[in-house]
């Protein structure tokens, strides 16, 4: 059936459409600096004489013409007359599963239930709109709906709002007619509503706030009044008429000229007859296309957006206390400062869950297809004003577990037979209580000494182990630290061993990390033990012996059989050899002045450390100084294999997994012996860090790399890292493991580290160290009752003690969608999106993992739409109020370097980022995905905080200055017009043309903008546990291409990548689909 719409007004003729098309190619071609690559990641070349191939997830089905070619309007706000574009005819609704119309059907059993209960929703009408209408938290004694008996004649509808005989449309609030309403109204709920995001507060022009009362007309915000579904009697208006006489703009608001219409940014008008299409780098759009430019663009403001819901979230828990005594309770968002008091589940910055309020049955995750995923950081960093957990030492009894699951004592565990007994929540079997853990029982069924023990009052908490819980059933002794360094000869060029040892010397020994929890240990100074290699194609050992008046070195030529030629003085405490490591390291960059070997190795260099901890019985981390690839002839030899034509392919696989798996199981044999490994990385050409990662990913350890090292410019920075590097380091040899309640278990573990059986074995933990455990339904739980979870990691502490840390968090059980979705937490969500995605990168397509991506992203949303809202217009765009910027984090995802990558991005630094993302944290991912832009021109008037803006390149004024950071890279953008006397004090010349991008600093003078800039600076570092590096950029430089590709709501670098709002279109179109 052909779409029947009618001509639109003032729509150009030929002539005047051939006019434009004139002009525009008269215009001044564009700066090659800011066009996009003519490849993409995910588009291959097109034919001569064809059309452009696009990709096939960004196809518009033929139906939505009619929609595209006469409602189709990102400026026009609607008015009384405005009709409903995206009203179809009647028709008879059938069961989803007898639909046939070409599109893929939902699975099995995806038909509506009786209406559930609601929850906040966030409804936009194709394409997204002008304004918001926001209304407080619902009535939940809201009385049901109510029909008119009698109709409204036209005239009436013509000069009053419309009232509420229909039914209403429980979207937030009503459908507009026109495509360009975005209105919201929070349906009736069964649920409390969502506690990790909040409401943003009314502001005049943006917001209204009203009660939201069913029997009343609706609420009257900039977008109203709204017009009903016809009802018994009345006619739809004709396509492109008004029954309503116009309507004067309202503040904050433009009526364009009559028809006119605006298509979506990145895509041209298509002929009569054909859906609009992606534009074409290099290919002028057409003339109406032109035109429709210098009209007025959306106003992005009405859209969700990650800073005005970090303010809102912000003014609601930020300094205030988030008490956890409440089993499913939603938590403040990552970037709230807020303060957790422990009362029996953890702290959310220990362990976060995707869903708080879980399905009793697996059938509404798997239609919904929304993760139910925990997100754990065993050694989060916590708030200044909150205690680490407390330790409980047990003497020769150890911790108390249950007998069956050998899950531990926790405030879950329910005592029965006067104390004598207790059920475990987990397996729900009884145990004996020991006679030495025995007390009696209050009236209320608790221990007396509930709040004299940790393990019964707090959600994390330690046990000291015993002699049980160790390697051959003996304590450990304190960790070790060895330092190998390279020292070829491009080490000596780079000046990297001249930098690094008196670093060393200086700050790193003299600050050795100490156990604070342990009380046995609370010297000054740290008793980790240290040792020192250096290497080419030989290995050096020195003996550090505190009796000998000078180091010795001992040289091992024979890189087939690795050993260690010293047995005692290898390894040893810095105050008892103090003066033999500073001779040492005095005497190095002398020693190897003239060295001039090029051919380096690796792995013999990770197995004598292993083989140097295992002889002294000790667990440590190694931290390797590399600069290029293996080359030398041995074991752990790679062969140059660089092609970067092929990424962006559904050859890039290949490239992005390792050459071999010799570091993959030398990696299993340092988490063996509890040794980890971080490598500082040098790099001047392709070193095939693909597969240097098995080294660290095995061992939980982390990666830095410095491309084109020069000491004088990243030798900051590397010392910087170092220092973060051992001071985050807090735990070895480790193993994790989680338990969940019955009915419920883990399936699936995501992150670095390596599994044996179901534990999850770590060589290494320091506060950032994160992975994801996705959990599936086992049975159908209990409607009224909980899930338990416990996580517990086995590890030894700096200071040689073994202790085992428990985290435990209860969660709700719940029977209907909008009690799910009212309980997402999205951080947590697209921190899971991310490491699936970039695991599949070795075993997928780049094609097949974003449409899996987008598949899921709008399943999430269909499932909400159809079962969540009764019966919306079908033009609204409707999002949950946890999941609003679900689309802004997936597309940011979508086109990350990461996970697409481009041809602009190396094959080292693509395995680099695809290695630090599976390492990330929930907010780690969260600024990774959303960089924060400050304006810090603003630091001139000495102004303590600075509100970020978003990530949108019209947004940066001409005369202001802006810091980008996402945790792994940092950008100064500066605009052309920037104050004399700004650039003066940060850099010292008198002119933003006179600036030396390549070489500039920030100087360290005593100016205000001087000072507060790098205190910013110093204090993001700080917060990131990095020295990030600091690209300064000018506006219309080269190095701007790649900062553009930061602001995530623009289109980016890839072609087929899409910008925030053109990605709204077609996760609405996907929707549509799903549900047709």
């Amino acid at each position: 059936m052909q779409p029947n719409y009618q001509p639109m007004a003032n729509q150009p003729s030929q002539n005047e459409m051939a006019s434009m098309g004139a002009q525009f190619n008269n215009k001044p071609p564009m700066n090659p600096a800011f066009l996009p690559p003519q490849t993409s990641a995910f588009t291959r070349p097109s034919q001569p004489a064809q059309a452009p191939m696009t990709n096939p997830a960004l196809i518009r089905p033929p139906t939505d013409l009619s929609q595209q070619m006469t409602g189709l309007s990102l400026n026009q706000p609607p008015s009384r007359a405005s009709p409903n574009f995206n009203q179809q005819p009647p028709m008879q609704r059938l069961p989803m599963n007898q639909l046939s119309n070409g599109y893929p059907q939902p699975p099995t059993g995806f038909t509506r239930p009786p209406p559930p209960a609601q929850q906040h929703t966030t409804a936009y009408s194709q394409p997204p709109a002008q304004n918001i209408v926001s209304q407080p938290p619902p009535n939940f004694n809201r009385p049901p709906s109510v029909s008119s008996q009698h109709q409204q004649s036209p005239a009436a509808l013509s000069s009053q709002p419309p009232t509420m005989n229909a039914p209403p449309q429980m979207g937030y609030g009503q459908p507009s007619p026109s495509p360009l309403t975005f209105s919201s109204q929070p349906p009736t709920m069964n649920a409390p509503p969502p506690m990790g995001y909040s409401q943003p507060s009314p502001s005049p022009g943006t917001f209204t706030s009203q009660p939201a009362t069913m029997n009343a007309p609706p609420a009257m915000g900039f977008n109203q009044p709204y017009s009903q579904p016809p009802q018994n009697g009345q006619t739809k208006a004709p396509m492109g008429m008004n029954n309503y006489p116009s309507q004067p703009p309202l503040p904050g608001q433009f009526n364009p000229p009559n028809g006119a219409y605006q298509l979506q940014p990145g895509y041209s008008q298509g002929a009569p007859g054909q859906y609009p299409r992606p534009m074409v780098p290099n290919q002028p759009p057409q003339p109406m296309y032109e035109q429709q430019q210098s009209q007025q663009k959306m106003d992005m403001d009405q859209i969700p957006n990650p800073i005005e819901v970090m303010e809102a979230n912000e003014s609601k828990f930020g300094g205030r206390n988030f008490e956890t005594n409440e089993a499913g309770k939603m938590p403040p968002l990552t970037t709230t400062n807020f303060i957790c008091k422990d009362m029996g589940n953890c702290n959310p910055r220990f362990i976060r869950s995707s869903i708080y309020s879980v399905p009793a049955n697996s059938d509404l995750l798997k239609q919904s297809k929304l993760p139910l995923v925990l997100s754990l950081s065993p050694f989060a960093e916590l708030n200044e004003e909150e205690n680490d957990p407390p330790v409980s030492d047990m003497g020769q009894i150890g911790p108390v577990r249950c007998k069956r699951c050998k899950a531990y004592m926790c405030p879950f565990m329910q005592f029965l037979d006067g104390g004598k007994k207790f059920q475990c929540p987990f397996c729900e079997d009884i145990t004996q209580v020991p006679q030495e853990y025995f007390n009696h029982l209050d009236h209320m069924g608790k221990r007396v000494d509930t709040y004299e023990r940790a393990e019964f009052c707090c959600g994390s908490y330690e046990f000291t182990a015993t002699k049980d819980y160790c390697r051959n059933q003996t304590l450990p002794q304190t960790p070790a630290f060895v330092f190998m360094i390279d020292v070829s000869i491009n080490s000596i060029r780079s000046g990297l061993l001249h930098m690094l040892c008196p670093y060393i010397k200086e700050v790193i020994l003299p600050n050795l990390p100490r156990d604070l929890l342990n009380p046995a240990a609370g010297g000054v100074q740290s008793d980790v033990k240290v040792g020192f290699v250096t290497y080419d194609k030989e290995l050096h050992f020195y003996n550090l012996k505190s009796s000998l008046a000078a180091p010795q070195m001992m040289i091992v030529s024979d890189v087939e059989e690795v050993f260690v030629p010293i047995s005692d003085g290898f390894l040893v405490g810095y105050n008892e050899s103090r003066s033999v490591i500073e001779n040492l390291l005095d005497s190095l960059p002398s020693m190897f002045q003239e060295n001039k070997e090029t051919e380096i190795l690796l792995g013999p260099v990770v197995e004598a450390g292993i083989e140097a901890l295992k002889s002294t019985n000790l667990a440590g981390k190694l931290f390797l100084f590399h600069t290029n690839l293996p080359n030398c002839l041995g074991p752990g030899q790679l062969k140059m294999r660089d092609d970067k034509k092929v990424l962006g392919t559904d050859k890039e696989k290949t490239l992005l997994s390792p050459q071999n798996d010799y570091y993959a199981q030398l990696g299993k044999k340092c988490v063996e012996n509890g040794c980890s490994v971080d490598l500082f990385l040098m790099p001047n050409q392709y070193c095939d860090l693909a597969t240097l990662t098995d080294l660290t990913r095995k061992t939980s350890g982390q990666i830095y790399k410095y491309d084109f090292f020069m000491a004088d410019t990243h030798g900051q920075r590397l010392c910087d890292d170092l220092k973060y590097a051992i001071e985050k380091t807090v735990a070895f040899d480790a193993v994790m493991k989680v338990r969940t309640s019955t009915g419920i278990r883990p399936v699936d573990y995501l992150g670095n580290f390596s599994m044996y059986g179901n534990d999850i074995e770590l060589a290494g933990v320091n506060k950032q160290t994160s992975l994801a455990v996705e959990l599936k339904h086992d049975d159908k739980l209990n409607e009224n009752g909980k899930i338990y979870i416990q996580a517990a990691l086995l590890y030894t502490s700096l200071s040689g003690q073994r202790r085992i840390r428990v985290h435990n968090l209860s969660l709700t059980v719940c029977t209907q969608y909008s009690q799910v979705y009212s309980s997402c937490e999205l951080d947590s969500i697209i921190n899971y999106m991310a490491k699936l995605a970039c695991r599949s990168i070795t075993i997928s397509t780049p094609n097949s993992i974003r449409d899996n991506l987008i598949n899921q992203v709008a399943y999430i949303l269909a499932t909400y739409r159809k079962h969540c809202t009764n019966s919306p217009a079908k033009g609204q765009f409707i999002l949950p109020e946890t999941l609003k910027l679900l689309p802004v984090f997936s597309n940011s995802l979508l086109k990350s370097d990461a996970i697409s990558g481009s041809q602009t991005v190396t094959t080292d630094e693509r395995a680099y980022l695809m290695y630090r993302l599976m390492s990330m944290d929930v907010k780690s991912t969260y600024y990774y995905f959303y960089p924060r832009v400050l304006p810090v021109h603003n630091l001139e008037s000495n102004e303590e905080s600075l509100n970020p803006i978003r990530c949108i390149y019209e947004r940066l004024k001409e005369d202001g200055i802006y810091l980008l950071e996402n945790g792994l890279v940092m950008y100064l953008w500066i605009g052309p017009n920037v104050q004399p006397n700004l650039i003066q004090n940060l850099f010292g010349v008198s002119a933003v043309q006179q600036l030396n991008v390549e070489k500039a600093k920030i100087l360290e003078i005593d100016t205000q903008i001087s000072v507060n800039l790098r205190s910013l600076i110093n204090k993001i570092n700080q917060e990131r546990k990095s020295n990030l590096k600091l690209t300064v950029v000018r506006k219309g430089d080269t190095l701007e291409y790649f900062f553009k590709n930061m602001l995530v709501e623009d289109k980016g670098i890839s072609q087929n990548s899409l910008s925030y709002v053109e990605y709204l279109y077609h996760l609405h179109r996907e929707i549509k689909n799903i549900l047709n």
